[in-house]
């Protein structure tokens, strides 16, 4: 006998307690499943996330947009206290890259009105190890936040439990088949009979879709690599530190920088493709982190207290994907969301829902300019070569 049961959602992770949570919230019945022995193992519970209004591609930028007042003021049940911090973005930029990064300061305006251009002297003035020689000014997101991951992840788990969803760790998914109108959903211990599977298993998506017999969308996870290095005694507090961006001539990310308790938060801003896995960081990009921050800062990094990794998965385009696969009805995809995962999260977990259950993206998605077509996973541009980051 097969457990019955309106969705099962395959991860636990930000994306998949995001969904069980709204989907709860709509009246359903779910199961989530998690392979591993708890949340988050991977991406999520490896995120330093900020919550940037500037981070990413227009899509991007709207989903998070529409996410910021449940980080402002989530339901009271699902929190014991506030969600985020406040922490500025600074994007440093050498003198020869000033007015690119003052063109861009304009065009962001329009979804992150207080962003601004700062001219060397206000960079300094906000992280006082700048070297002034190196930069030339900074694209500001004075509103931007730092967000608590685990606190944002477990108040979804809480809606999730308090109205009676089933959560169940240690229950790698090892055969989804059709089964008349729905679904068939097996693990070790269990198997789950449902209408409706979703596949927000991170960078295990496409391996779960070959399962269910459906085309995958050819996702990359891509290895990002993270490092807290101490720091001198003698910095005092830096904890009003904003979050530090060095521009690469090319005008992605060199490396970026933030404070965390007991140091100094560094990565190198890689993008290295992995295959679905635990990853782990190599000490090439630990050094490379190291020597970037060392360029552009006085501080002379040279013990690393500790070292992770974790892997962002995109496609081609670098927008999540929400929607049902064309061929197999009651297949959801809710994939690829990248490095923007926690922050997008209210505002993704709210369109999927309406997609799965009204066939249309939520009011304020829809007015915002977004439509079910910029998420659908059949939309041009998720395969061939990965945008730009």
């Amino acid at each position: 006998m097969s457990n019955t049961t309106d969705a099962v959602v395959i991860g636990g992770g930000i994306a998949g307690v995001s969904i069980g949570y709204e989907l709860c919230e709509r009246g359903l019945s779910v199961q989530l499943l998690e392979a591993e022995d708890s949340l988050a193992q991977h991406a999520t519970g490896r995120s330093a996330a900020q919550y940037l209004e500037t981070y990413g591609n227009e899509c991007v930028r709207r989903l998070t947009v529409a996410g910021r007042s449940f980080f402002e003021d989530p339901p009271s049940e699902l929190v014991d206290g506030p969600l985020w911090h406040p922490r500025p973005l600074m994007q440093a930029c050498a003198p020869q890259h000033v007015e690119r990064v003052r063109a861009r300061a304009i065009e962001l305006r329009a979804l992150a009105p207080t962003t601004a251009f700062i001219d060397a002297a206000d960079a300094v003035a906000l992280m006082p190890v700048l070297r002034p020689e190196a930069v030339g000014g900074a694209l500001l997101e004075p509103d931007a936040m730092e967000l608590d991951v685990a606190a944002i992840h477990q108040a979804f788990v809480r809606g999730m439990r308090s109205s009676q969803a089933a959560i169940t760790s240690n229950a790698p998914v090892t055969a989804i088949s059709r089964s008349g109108d729905g679904w068939i959903v097996t693990t070790p211990s269990a198997t789950f009979a449902t209408p409706l599977v979703v596949n927000a298993a991170g960078a295990w998506c496409d391996e779960l879709a070959e399962l269910a017999g459906v085309e995958p969308l050819g996702l990359r996870p891509l290895r990002r690599t993270a490092a807290v290095a101490s720091l001198p005694a003698d910095l005092g507090d830096i904890g009003s530190w904003p979050l530090v961006a060095f521009e690469s001539d090319e005008g992605g990310m060199a490396a970026y920088c933030k404070p965390e308790p007991g140091g100094l938060l560094i990565s190198p801003a890689d993008e290295t493709l992995s295959p679905p896995c635990d990853a782990r960081p190599e000490e090439i990009d630990v050094a490379r982190a190291m020597d970037v921050v060392g360029q552009w800062t006085t501080l002379e990094l040279r013990h690393i207290r500790t070292t992770w990794a974790g892997l962002r998965t995109f496609v081609a385009d670098r927008t999540p994907v929400a929607g049902f696969a064309p061929t197999a009805p009651g297949f959801f995809w809710l994939a690829a969301q990248g490095g923007y995962g926690i922050q997008t999260a209210p505002g993704l977990a709210r369109a999927a829902a309406g997609l799965i259950l009204d066939g249309e993206l939520p009011a304020d998605l829809a007015s915002a300019g977004l439509t079910p077509e910029n998420l659908a996973p059949s939309r041009p541009g998720i395969g061939g070569v990965l945008a730009p980051g």
